[in-house]
């Protein structure tokens, strides 16, 4: 495209030339007036060329004008579509969702239910040792039912935009976290490890709110202790070789999980053998709520697992 140099034109000289149409600036025109010029004759040769070149520059920014807002119209309906298929997919996912929720929620209900008709009759026969064995059972359902309405909640917040400003320090999460599950593995024979690198600093800060980070440390030991007959379990904290992410892992020698249900395992709801958790009380949604916790913070999750091995979880976030 050409480009050209413009001047100021003062208004006596732009009517004069306002004036003059097309066929009064041709220079064959002008060559037969008497007052013909031959500078002015090259003069006008040039606007003449310059119009016409403008005309066809003009012509072409036209067509492309075109093209571009056809090429638009098309990339808008593109959008569209695409965004109708996007609202269409999560509302699938969240009627989905609900059901699976209302089906969880319907297990510890009607399981309450039941035994508080148990006890009921217990009671009435005089039964106190059936009676207590009952009540015993109603407290493990309501705990059921109080877990997921805990879980649920915890994915409902995660919809929300986190506090960019929100920083945890490492090293007081951990000792917080494995208070209650160092008693718990000690009760079930296992050992339970804290490895935190002596080379680090003393203040670890990364980039997540502490409920966040709690959150996948409870839920990651929790797992670990499920899963976990005999052996042990080790948290260990390291850092990136550039130093900008945190590497949490938690490692067990549990049951481990079969290869092909390794890409399931964050998924709500999902359990590799629903019996064996509904047994030890899982909700279906601890991994699920981890991998949430850790991608709302720009952080990565990774699984390793073998079958009568065990599983290793590592957890990248940021350094703050």
């Amino acid at each position: 495209m050409r480009f050209f140099q413009w001047r100021l034109v003062k208004d006596d000289e732009l009517q004069k030339l306002q004036s003059l149409s097309s066929k009064d600036a041709s220079p064959s025109h002008l060559s037969r007036t008497r007052f013909y010029d031959p500078g002015l004759e090259k003069v006008a040769h040039n606007i003449v060329q310059a119009h016409n070149e403008l005309l066809g520059e003009l012509q072409e920014l036209q067509e492309q004008q075109s093209i571009l807002q056809a090429r638009l119209a098309k990339h808008e309906q593109n959008n569209r579509s695409e965004t109708q298929r996007k609202e269409a997919r999560i509302e699938h996912m969240q009627t989905d969702f609900i059901a699976a929720a209302s089906h969880e929620l319907k297990t510890p209900l009607a399981g309450i239910e039941a035994l508080s008709d148990a006890l009921e009759m217990a009671l009435e026969d005089g039964n106190m040792q059936a009676a207590n064995n009952f009540i015993e059972h109603i407290k493990t359902e309501t705990h059921r039912m109080r877990s997921l309405t805990e879980d649920l909640l915890d994915l409902s917040r995660f919809d929300e935009n986190p506090d960019s400003d929100s920083v945890s320090n490492l090293r007081v999460a951990i000792e917080n976290a494995t208070v209650m599950p160092t008693r718990t593995a000690e009760a079930k024979g296992i050992e339970l490890r804290v490895a935190i690198n002596e080379n680090l600093e003393q203040t670890l800060l990364a980039k997540i709110s502490p409920t966040d980070l709690s959150i996948i440390l409870d839920n990651l030991l929790d797992n670990a202790l499920h899963y976990t007959k005999s052996g042990s379990i080790e948290l260990s904290l390291n850092i990136s070789n550039n130093k900008k992410m945190w590497l949490l892992r938690v490692s067990d020698t549990g049951v481990g999980i079969a290869q092909h249900d390794q890409q399931h395992v964050f998924e709500r709801f999902f359990r590799a053998d629903r019996s064996r958790s509904r047994d030890n009380g899982g909700t279906g949604l601890g991994l699920s709520l981890v991998k949430k916790a850790v991608e709302r913070w720009k952080g990565e999750i990774e699984l390793q697992s073998e079958l009568e091995v065990g599983s290793t979880f590592i957890i990248k976030l940021p350094v703050a």
